[in-house]
């Protein structure tokens, strides 16, 4: 199965199961997914964006501490 989050696939017996009132079923690979998903309600899209925003901001330092 899939990580309802980030899509990576699971290896049984891992992971954590979340049942939404509704009765629909998630499965996270990890408690970062569940914590972003759940209890943040952040999209991985989102996340993806301000990751590459700070790899870029930092090499950007790194570059000027540099000259």
């Amino acid at each position: 199965m899939k990580c309802a989050y980030c899509s990576k696939e699971i290896e049984p017996g891992t992971g954590i199961m979340f049942v939404r009132k509704s009765g629909q079923i998630r499965y996270y690979c990890s408690n970062r997914c569940y914590r972003l998903d759940v209890l943040h309600k952040k999209k991985h899209k989102e996340v993806a964006i301000a990751r590459e925003s700070a790899a870029k901001a930092s090499a950007e330092a790194q570059q000027s501490s540099k000259a």
